[in-house]
């Protein structure tokens, strides 16, 4: 009798730290990860935000390459004036019209599979624009994207009709999303698996990521969702143990990014004002430069100008709150801003990016809760709340797991892995081959009875700075891949 065919369900755990999957915490997930293959040293793509990296896990490839530079940028060929907005369903389409439809300027997974006849379905509770970037080419296929919250901008119509008849509709968002969770696993076990399922599954949980950003990593409120979110991964794991589905699945486990705790409150549109540029929102009107502020923040400056763009990144490293800084590159290493990095140094020079990226302050302390990592920052979130987008190694240090017939037993691996890595580690075990856009390897190390060995790792340590600023930033190449460790503003 012929083996049922290989096929993929890829969990994501928004914003989950590995050291967070404890037996007290996430029992189930703790248990699974020891049953499987973990990847010990899994790393995120710089910035450390969902928009960027979901992007990053369904292409393969780092934003120098997709062009999904930041969570929200402005880009005049969109819109000289508006942002866009990653969280938004209007402003993507409105993107990926300006872009010839061409959102990503690297084939997806979607894309992929519908070019070889599989098919995939998204099933996700955070926002509906974080559910169309894991496969914003829903016009052009029949797969299911299926935002939990915001049916309405789910495809394709018939088939999340039904999902609603049987199901039912979610009330407003709350924080903990105890409900969207459990609505996402039902979905999934109660509409896609009594068919056939699709090559390619991703369930998608919002939170942890949701309840971090409200009240903290280790929070009561994130105690209680990470238990309530570890349970409805177990449930999805009860059936898989118990179906026809046990040796065909394989389950790979994500988390999109880490968290630090935000600290210390800054306005630097205002330090830059004291330090006598025009600030505005966009160029139009004359300022100097567009500022999307954050934790981790974004310059546009008024034509490009050089020494504009000099003068600004010198006004950023001559205050107490900023810590690191990135601008177009000098050299491989340097950018042109002296003191700064390149952009290229952390695979962030797209043409779609802006000309300085910089992140707040960090601090390796721990939080009122022990867990390490603190920044300043600049939200509307309070202080406390989780944050990311920087290149603080705890938001860098991201989940990653494999499970199932094809991959090997309790094993641990510690050699350096990615988020870039996901895609064409499951194309592998599909039996399609890559596109030359993706960038990530197969983690051919993780495959059962393979004995396969990665190539060595190579640590490389780069330092540049202006005066008493400094900066340093560490990753780790393995082969042609290259592995963010962290960063930080050393004097």
């Amino acid at each position: 009798m012929p083996l049922p065919p290989i096929k993929f369900l890829l969990v994501g755990f928004d914003g989950l730290r590995p050291d967070m999957i404890t037996p007290e915490l996430m029992p189930r997930l703790h248990r699974h990860s020891q049953e499987g293959v973990t990847f010990r040293n899994h790393r995120s793509t710089f910035p450390t935000e969902t928009y960027v990296n979901l992007p990053s896990l369904v292409t393969g490839s780092t934003p120098s390459r997709h062009g999904m530079i930041a969570n929200y940028y402005l880009d005049p060929n969109v819109d000289p004036r508006e942002p866009f907005k990653g969280n938004s369903v209007t402003r993507i389409e409105k993107a990926q019209r300006a872009y010839d439809g061409r959102l990503f300027d690297a084939e997806s997974l979607g894309e992929i599979l519908q070019r070889a006849g599989r098919r995939m379905a998204v099933v996700s509770t955070n926002s509906a624009g974080s559910v169309r970037l894991k496969h914003h080419q829903v016009f052009d296929h029949g797969h299911l994207s299926m935002s939990c919250h915001t049916p309405e901008t789910s495809y394709p119509r018939n088939e999340v009709a039904k999902i609603v008849s049987k199901l039912g509709t979610l009330a407003p968002k709350s924080i903990p999303d105890m409900e969207g969770v459990t609505y996402a696993s039902d979905v999934f076990l109660d509409h896609l698996c009594p068919g056939d399922l699709p090559d390619l599954t991703i369930l998608w949980y919002g939170e942890p990521d949701l309840t971090y950003h409200t009240f903290g990593v280790g929070s009561r409120e994130s105690q209680q969702v990470l238990r309530h979110v570890d349970a409805e991964f177990g449930r999805v794991l009860d059936w898989w143990h118990a179906s026809d589905q046990r040796e065909a699945l394989q389950i790979v486990v994500v988390s999109d990014h880490g968290h630090v705790t935000q600290k210390t409150k800054v306005a630097t549109g205002d330090l830059l004002r004291d330090a006598g540029f025009e600030v505005g929102d966009h160029l139009e009107d004359g300022a100097d430069l567009a500022l999307i502020a954050g934790y981790g923040g974004s310059i546009r400056v008024r034509d490009k100008d050089p020494d504009l763009i000099r003068s600004i990144g010198q006004a950023l490293m001559e205050t107490d709150t900023c810590g690191m800084v990135f601008s177009a590159g000098r050299n491989e290493v340097e950018g042109i801003v002296p003191g700064s990095f390149s952009k290229q140094l952390v695979m962030v020079d797209h043409a779609r990016s802006p000309d300085i990226y910089y992140i707040l302050r960090t601090a390796d302390e721990p939080n009122e809760h022990g867990y390490v990592g603190t920044c300043f920052y600049e939200s509307g979130l309070s202080v406390g709340a989780g944050i990311h987008g920087g290149l603080h190694p705890k938001e860098l240090h991201s989940v990653g797991q494999a499970s199932g017939s094809l991959f090997d037993d309790a094993k641990n691996l510690e050699a350096h892995t990615g988020i870039v890595d996901i895609a064409p580690t499951i194309l592998h075990g599909l039996g399609i081959p890559a596109p030359q856009t993706m960038e990530g390897r197969v983690l051919r190390e993780a495959f059962a009875n393979g004995a396969i060995e990665p190539p060595g790792s190579v640590p490389e340590t780069f330092e540049t700075g202006a005066g008493p600023y400094q900066q340093v930033l560490h990753r780790t190449r393995i082969g042609g891949s290259c592995y963010l460790d962290g960063g930080l503003r050393s004097a």
